[in-house]
Parts: C-alpha cells; structure tokens; sequence
C-alpha cells in the first residue's frame, strides 16, 4: 500500500532549499522565515499526496491546542491527568494504525480524500491520482509532538503560538524519516537564534552532510539492497550464504537509515539549524549499552528523557526496571506486534546483564586490542541476530533460525 520512495521526498528538499533558502536568508524577520520553512514543509507533504498535508495539519492543530491547555493548567492537580490524555490521545491514531493497519488505511485514506475534495475540486483529484499511502513519518511526528507536551509540562517550554506549533511539526528536513527532534533544536527562550545571513561554517558543514548522506544511501546502501530477500529465500539458501546475506543486510539498514539522517541533518544546517547527530559509528562499539548511545540516537534520547528518568533509571533498585521499559518503548515505536515484543526482551536482557557484570566486574582501563575487537564483534553479531524480529513474522522465526543452523 506504500507506494513511496523516501529518496524522491528528499530530491524535492534539495531542489526546494535551491529557491527558498535564498529566500530564507533575504527575509529580515524571524517569523516570515518560520512562516516560509512551514510553508515549505506542507508544500513538500502536498506533493506526497495532499491528504497526507491535511492529516498532519489537523495533527499538529491538535498539537497546538493541547499545548497551550497544558501550559495553562501548570502545576495544578489535575496537570498530570491532563498530560496523560494528551498522550493517549496523540498515541491513539500510531496504535491504532499498529494494532488494525487495514482498517486505519482505509480509514485514512477515505477520510482525508473526502476532506481534499471539499478544500478545491483541484485539490482532490491531485489527491486521487496519488497511489494509496500510509501516513508516512507518523512515529516520528507522536514521539516529537509528546515531547514538547512533556516539555511544557515540566514548564521547560511555555505557551507557545500555533504558528510555532506549525514550524515545528512542519519543519521540512525531519517529516519524513525523523530525526525525532527536540523542541529546543529549532527555538527557545535560551536559544541562539539561526544566523541573519548563512555562515560559511554552516554552509560547509551542510554540503559535507548532505554530500556523506548521498554517498552512504547510493553508493554504499543501494547495493546491498536486495539482500533484504534474505528474509524471502532463507529456505533455499545454505547456512553460509544466509550468514553472509544477514551481515551485508545488517549494512545496508544501518547505512540507508543513516545516510538519510545526514540527509536531514546536512539541509538543516542550510538554514543555520544544528541538530543534534542521530547515529555515530554504532557498529564499532563494544556493548549493547554504547550501540544504543549510538544508534538512532534522537530515538534513544527521546526514550531516555521520557521513560528512563521518569522511572527512576538512576537509582540502583529501579534501573533494571527503567531499562527493560526503556528498550520496550523503543522496539514498540517500530511495530505492536510479538516479534518486536521479543526483540525488546532480547536487547533489555543484553542491557540488563551489561549493567549487572559492570557492577561486579568493572571493565578495564586498558583493554588489549584482541578484546576490544573480539567485544565488538560479539556486540555486531548480537545486534545482527535481532534483526531478524523487525521484518519477519512470528511463525517465520523458528525456520529462519533454524535455517542459519544449518535445518
């Protein structure tokens, strides 16, 4: 049903950034160069499919309204109660989707079809030409629109304009494929505002980005690409052959991933936003620990900030706790179903036991290089295993891994 190719909503950024970030930069006020970047953004989703523009504008009005409500009510009793509606209530469209796909396509898909025919008779049939579509970029939308209802909550943010709402959920380099950014990485109190006129440093950090983010999708991902048909013919395949197609597949998902990340990243910079960094070189770490401070890093901080803190991760009786719930939001973020259930199980027990170890054997100060390689990769065999859970049903799961053993 997801007739999408991410890659073509990132050609339509870069070939955007070439008219509106001159724009951009001319505009002398603050919020002419927000209202210009939300512009863009539903632009950018209009092209995808206008239905897809008109959800996220009815998302991100909700949003709006429920932060100023929370900001309003501050610190008075009924606060928490009120922060845990909003939630529910910006979850219910991402589990419902997760729990009852078919039924929430179509009822997607119907719904804001309808409401495209009522906007113009053009706007509706630029709509019905567009292949059926899921609301891509949701998860990444939840979790950023959460966290700001959470920061407003603790008072760190204050009631803010439905226009800065707006930039925010709009913002064009992230709508697709996250990052799952914070509030304060585009505007706050504190926050030293984007530059009147591009910086060189800006500039040359944003081609470097963009220009590693291409090479890491098309030239080093593209390639491996097929070898997600490992997941496909593993009946048919030797051990030797699915051990090799899994390692490669394990390159692939982490370079497509990151090379759009940097993607994302680098056009942000253009405008003089400096995101924090997503993914840094997770493979070469030796623990499960430092691969999940490394890996979809937006996601993890996210998490951490969320579900770790809040559940007393840094006492020593609740840590293990705080963990296992911790990784679970993290594998649940991805799909409802049992195999992410597992796969979050598999990584907390993994976290879990490093924690435990540590506390009774403390690790090295100076490893050999023979045990920093043989950490790492017992640490990438481990990850590479789990992969499996993301993509494959439950009842595929035995066979799969029987098939690696060689039944």
């Amino acid at each position: 049903m997801l007739n999408f190719n991410t890659f073509d909503y990132f050609a339509w950024l870069l070939a955007a950034c070439v008219v509106v970030a001159p724009l951009y930069y001319v505009i002398p006020w603050g919020a002419g160069r927000r209202a210009l970047l939300t512009a863009t953004g539903m632009y950018l989703l209009f092209l995808v499919a206008p239905r897809l523009a008109i959800f996220y504008l009815v998302f991100w009005t909700l949003v709006a309204v429920l932060q100023r409500v929370l900001a309003a009510v501050g610190e008075q009793r009924f606060a928490g109660a009120a922060l845990g509606a909003s939630i529910l209530g910006l979850l219910s469209p991402l589990i419902t989707w997760k729990v009852l796909p078919d039924d929430f396509v179509v009822w997607f898909n119907v719904t804001f079809n309808d409401l495209s025919w009522g906007i113009s008779s053009y706007v509706g049939a630029v709509d019905a030409v567009r292949d059926v579509i899921l609301p891509i970029g949701l998860s990444f939308a939840v979790f950023r629109a959460i966290d700001l209802l959470v920061q407003t909550n603790l008072g760190v943010i204050g009631p803010l304009s439905p226009a800065r709402v707006f930039f925010y959920g709009f913002f064009p380099p992230v709508q697709i494929i996250g990052p799952v950014i914070e509030y304060s990485e585009l505007d706050s109190p504190g926050r030293t505002a984007p530059p009147r006129w591009p910086l060189a440093d800006d500039l040359g950090s944003a081609f470097s980005l963009i220009v590693v983010g291409l090479v890491k999708v098309f030239v080093l991902a593209y390639p491996l690409e097929q070898t997600a048909d490992v997941f496909v013919f593993y009946e048919s395949n030797s051990a030797a052959v699915l051990w090799l197609e899994l390692f490669l597949f394990s390159w692939y998902f982490y370079l497509n991933f990151a090379g759009y990340s940097d993607l994302s990243i680098g056009v942000a910079r253009v405008f003089g936003f400096k995101l924090k960094p997503n993914f840094n070189n997770p493979y070469f770490r030796t623990n499960t620990q430092d691969y999940w401070n490394n890996w979809h890093m937006s996601l993890t901080r996210f998490a951490q900030r969320n579900v770790f803190t809040p559940l007393g991760g840094m006492r020593p009786n609740r840590q293990y706790i705080a963990v296992t719930a911790t990784i679970m939001v993290i594998a649940l973020w991805h799909s409802v179903s049992w195999p992410l259930v597992v796969f979050g199980l598999y990584h907390a027990s993994a976290l879990v036991g490093a924690r435990r170890l540590h506390a009774v054997r403390p690790p090295a100060h100076e490893p050999s290089l023979a045990l920093v390689v043989g950490k790492n990769i017992a640490m990438f065999v481990f990850v590479m295993l789990g992969l499996p859970l993301l993509v494959l049903e439950l009842g595929d799961l035995t066979a799969f891994y029987g098939s690696l053993v060689g039944r």
